[in-house]
């Protein structure tokens, strides 16, 4: 019987694994579905997108339902099925977010969420070593470092949004979230820096801690209201493993509802649909699903591009460049970022843009790199307002979920991401990009009024992989968590990932995912502390 059993070795359960397990007195048991991150493709930083999203055995293969409010297209949406979950596959940008998102959590009743609260936690997991910037801690096992030998036109970018007002700020993880600046990472001279490689390698030689991979979790084990072990399949074999504390679910923001679902915790008319007996009637699970819709303009320019170097010989000089001096665009996607506050009376960030030194159009076999030397600029809306859900398919527990992502059901999120892609067409007519500027791709000479382009957000707007909130924390009738994390209805049961995010955070939400893992680890000592 173990102490602690954690499903999910993602973003937020590796901190778990790490924290619990530093008492020796406590047994701990780490399962993940995936397999090892030993691979290059999980350490080389563009090879995590490039070549581990799309293969079974390192992404989930999700797919969305037909979003009605993006004229019904299905997305991919991936997440990582190996240990680090997502860290080990998405483009490695640190952000923590800005005070006004985590000061809200506490607003709508997450106590001890707030920022200030959160900035020490932030602190602990973080060791930039390389002097990024002074808000970081220094002596976490977090490596961070700012994009190594990212391409010139990243510059062009920073200047350009001085141009319009956005100032460059290298510190945007500080107290002032607003302006433009060379990526942060997790990195470590230029290789990726994943949650399994920070909290997980470094101590797999503890006695008390044990790791399955190629696990599959079946069901939570609930017993008279308590949640009391796990129904797994590995090998081919169904067993059960039971634990005498706590069950934490870190299984993401798709998996971790499915879960609860298919042991009988959720809305009761949905689980008597699959003939699934309730054991917590929680109307919350599953909903309160947000992402960050982005748009991406494309536009050509006048100097070599990343996507104008594929061939066999500029993989080989970018491959040497990246082993001898760990940079170059094997270690990013999008080299630079910006925040930028549109409307007159936002206090933070509303929207947050990507820059990246290529562009590709959609196809269904995947992205097609154009042609001619170009890039990308890629606008996000920051605390999107639409919301989605995440259901049942059927009892299998083979059986993907049902993801249903409204994500410009909102007006506000459709008008802020309208104002983005225009805010970015005016970044490309600027001085500093004048030597360089031929011409967009899209959205082109077409689309010229609100009409237009509404039509065009409608029909290219995409996620960013940054799928929260399906089990949110909060007071409310609908949250299925409470602040220290703890699911409505089950003793011994809690949620420490991503899902339980009552609203989306500005930016990209890997960090954040690690310090939901490092302050509920808290929250789980001190609770059964003696």
């Amino acid at each position: 019987m173990w102490d602690y059993i954690i499903i999910g070795a993602g973003s937020a359960g590796c901190v778990l694994a790490n924290r619990l397990s530093e008492d020796p007195r406590n047994r701990v048991l780490l399962i993940e579905a995936g397999g090892s991150a030993d691979a290059l493709r999980f350490k080389i930083p563009a090879l995590g997108p490039l070549a581990a999203i799309g293969r079974k055995d390192s992404d989930w293969m999700l797919f969305t339902e037909p979003d009605p409010s993006r004229n019904n297209r299905v997305d991919r949406m991936p997440r990582g099925k190996v240990m680090g979950g997502s860290s080990a596959i998405n483009g490695t940008i640190y952000v923590r977010g800005n005070r006004g998102d985590y000061d809200h959590w506490a607003q709508l009743g997450c106590t001890g969420w707030d920022y200030d609260s959160l900035l020490s936690s932030f602190k602990a997991i973080e060791g930039d070593r390389s002097g990024t910037s002074a808000v970081y801690g220094h002596e976490g096992p977090l490596h961070i470092s700012q994009t190594r030998g990212a391409h010139p036109l990243a510059k062009v970018f920073i200047d350009a949004m001085g141009e319009l007002g956005v100032r460059a700020n290298s510190n945007y993880n500080g107290e002032t979230q607003e302006g433009a600046s060379l990526a942060h990472v997790n990195q470590r001279r230029g290789w990726r820096w994943s949650a399994a490689r920070a909290f997980v390698d470094p101590i797999r030689s503890r006695k008390n801690l044990e790791i399955f991979t190629g696990c599959q979790a079946r069901r939570i084990v609930i017993e008279e209201g308590r949640a009391v072990g796990i129904e797994i399949e590995r090998g081919g074999e169904i067993r059960v493993e039971r634990c005498q504390r706590e069950l934490i679910v870190s299984a993401s923001a798709y998996n971790s509802p499915k879960l609860l679902m298919l042991s009988g915790v959720g809305d009761p008319d949905q689980l008597a649909a699959h003939g699934i007996a309730v054991q917590a009637a929680l109307p919350g699970v599953g909903r309160n699903l947000q992402e960050h819709p982005n748009c991406a303009i494309k536009a050509y320019v006048s100097v070599p591009t990343h996507n104008m170097e594929m061939g066999k010989v500029a993989r080989l000089r970018h491959g040497a460049r990246f082993g001898l001096m760990g940079a170059g665009p094997a270690s990013y996607i999008f080299p630079a970022i910006s925040f930028v506050s549109l409307r007159p009376e936002s206090e933070y960030p509303d929207l947050q843009f990507h820059f990246g030194a290529f562009a590709a159009d959609p196809t269904p076999q995947g992205p097609k790199m154009l042609d001619r030397p170009a890039i990308t600029i890629q606008p996000n809306v920051n605390r999107s307002q639409s919301r989605g859900h995440v259901t049942l398919r059927s009892a299998d527990p083979g059986a993907p979920p049902v993801i249903q992502h409204n994500m410009l059901e909102s007006r506000y999120d459709l008008d802020t991401l309208m104002a983005g892609v225009k805010f970015a067409r005016l970044l490309l007519r600027t001085a500093a990009f004048k030597p360089y500027f031929q011409g967009e791709h899209v959205p082109g000479p077409g689309v010229e009024n609100d009409e237009a382009l509404e039509a065009f957000v409608r029909a290219n707007a995409n996620p960013c992989y940054h799928a929260s909130g399906s089990l949110k924390m909060g007071i409310d009738p609908l949250a299925v968590v409470d602040p220290r994390l703890r699911v409505r209805g089950v003793k011994g049961l809690r949620v420490v990932d991503s899902s339980i995010i009552p609203q989306v955070p500005s930016g990209n939400i890997n960090a954040i995912s690690m310090v939901i893992g490092a302050k509920g680890a808290d929250m789980i000592l001190q609770d059964n502390r003696g």
